[in-house]
């Protein structure tokens, strides 16, 4: 599993690792072999988050929020 992050700029390298960390853990809790995980995290200009957020497909954003009715997902 590759996971991909893209964020504005402003995160240190420290921080960068961190949340790569908790999201290589967060797999791991989930049931993927750790060492099968990667993660990359690019930063990416304000003046290009925008025209980047629009342009990405439905089925690529995933955002796992809890609501009344999907707590078993």
């Amino acid at each position: 599993m590759h996971i991909t992050v893209t964020t504005l700029p402003g995160y240190t390298p420290v921080e960068k690792k961190l949340l790569a960390k908790k999201l290589k853990e967060a797999a791991a809790s989930a049931g993927v072999v750790s060492f099968t995980v990667s993660v990359s995290i690019k930063d990416l200009p304000m003046k290009e988050w925008d025209k980047f957020v629009r342009e990405l497909p439905d089925n690529e954003i995933i955002i796992p929020e809890l609501r009344k009715g999907y707590e078993d997902y």
